[in-house]
Formats: C-alpha cells, structure tokens, sequence
C-alpha cells in the first residue's frame, strides 16, 4: 500500500513546521496532503503588499498555493473556517471564525479527509499551539479526535453512506523546534537592538526540552525549497521577518533539520527516529 502523509494545520504558512519534511516525503513517493483550516485573514499585511483587510485571505490563499507547488504536495484541502485572530480580539467571536465553531463538526471534516486520503501518519500542532494561538489550539484538539474516531464506524456514518471506509491512522506526531535554537534567535534579536515578539517569548516558553524530541529529520537537501516556500507568503514576510533577519549560513544551518514528537504509535517505535514511517 501506498504510503501517505497528511498534515493539519491552522493558517497558510504554518505548514512551515515541516515544509522539509513534506518535500523530501513528496519527492521520493508518499502522498502528501495538507489540510488548512483557516485562510489567514487576521494576519498582519506585510510592507509592499497589494492586500486589504477585506482581501488579505484570498490572497493568503494563493500564497499557500505557491508554497504546496514548491513543496510537490500533491493535496491541499482548506476547511473554510475564518481565522480566530489573537486571544482576546473582536476576531474571536466573528461566527464563522475556527474559535467560535463546533469542534465536533471540524473533527467531522477532518475525519472525512482521513478517511478518503488514509495517510498512515498524520502531523499536527502539539498541545501548545506552538505559540497558544487560539485557532492552533482549536486545531490541535479537532485533529487528535479525527485522528482517534476517524476509524470508528459509529463516528460520523453518514461518511461511510458516501463510499468511504473507516480509516485508523498508525501514528501521530507534532512538529516542535528545538529549544536552544530558538534561545539563540531571542539572543540574536537583542543584540541587533530589536525587542522580541509576544509570540516569540510564548514559543519560548512552549517549546519542549530536548529530551522530548523523539524523531529527527535531515531535510539539508531541501534548505533552498524551504525558503522558496516560505517566500511563496509574501504578505507575512516583512522585512522585520525571521528569514530576512537571519543571515542565510544561519538560517540554512538551522532550517536543516526538523524535529518531532511521536504522540501517539500502533507500531513497535524507537526512542529516536530518523523516519516518520519507521515501523511501518
């Protein structure tokens, strides 16, 4: 059977956690679909930008169009929610946004996806949201029950009416950086006299130890189509943007390498992994 991978995330540029991943997996044969709940409207317009409040998700949209063709990702499924923007803020309670919608009915979606895509690992974000962004959260929760109900019959029947099949996924992760990288980059901003994000010192404070990771991917081969992807979404790369900042031998030195989680396995795993299918 065909290997598959499936991704979900919140926001267009998110799938930056694993772009590397994604690439590499997409180039040697393992289908690859990344599923988006959100088309990034509250985010901040970029410097240059031809976007308004009013058209910023459209054009998020077709950015993270640019960014799946870069990496070869074969799907891209958005579930149409609207983005929550930051806790506390008016976007919260727009009806349509991810934050006020009913997290059965996302799971729903997403349980549908798995049952017609049936990746045998799926990614997504941990417990933290990363940085505790309200639609990260959201997502977080609606996709570990997909993960777990997607292979029940009695969840969601009316799916398998339409043709699909139960579908149990054998393993789950969620991508995380490595502490001391992003230590450094809290150092590096200080020193160039910028002050560090709220969300910076949210990730900070997020990120787990080292010894957490289990799973560790050499991506170097695809450090240049990383960046070109990350490029793709150009309204949220301003020039006070990380990739801008950072010189490109430190930049490239650090995008190398993408590191995991394991959640959750049904197949016997090592303590440390070079492969998201190991086992399989």
């Amino acid at each position: 059977m065909q290997k598959s991978l499936m991704a979900i995330f919140a926001h267009p540029d998110d799938e930056q956690l694993v772009s590397g991943t994604f690439a590499n997996y997409a180039a040697s044969g393992v289908e690859t679909t990344l599923v988006i709940a959100t088309r990034g409207e509250e985010g901040e317009i970029a410097p240059g930008i031809n976007a308004t409040s009013e058209t910023l998700g459209a054009v998020r949209e077709e950015e993270m169009r640019c960014a799946t063709t870069k990496l070869g990702i074969h799907h891209l499924h958005f579930l149409d929610y609207r983005d929550s923007g930051m806790v506390g803020t008016a976007a919260n309670n727009y009806p349509r946004s991810l934050h006020c919608a009913d997290l059965l009915g996302v799971s729903a979606k997403i349980a549908e996806l798995i049952r017609l895509y049936k990746p045998q690992v799926i990614v997504t974000f941990d417990p933290t949201g990363v940085y505790s962004h309200p639609d990260h959260l959201r997502v977080h929760r609606a996709a570990l029950t997909a993960f777990f109900l997607a292979g029940d019959a009695n969840a969601f029947p009316e799916q398998l009416q339409n043709g699909l099949s139960p579908w149990t996924p054998l393993k789950l992760y969620y991508p995380v950086w490595r502490r001391v990288w992003v230590q450094l980059f809290v150092i590096f901003l200080r020193l160039i006299g910028q002050s560090v994000p709220e969300f910076l010192q949210t990730l900070l404070d997020n990120t787990p130890p080292n010894s957490a990771i289990t799973t560790q991917l050499d991506v170097s081969a695809y450090v240049q189509i990383k960046r070109e992807a990350l490029l793709c979404h150009a309204s949220q790369s301003g020039p006070d943007a990380p990739v801008h900042q950072t010189p490109t031998p430190v930049w490239d030195y650090v995008m190398r390498t993408e590191t995991f989680v394991r959640a959750y396995s049904a197949v016997v795993s090592t303590r440390s992994e070079r492969d998201l299918f190991a086992g399989i």
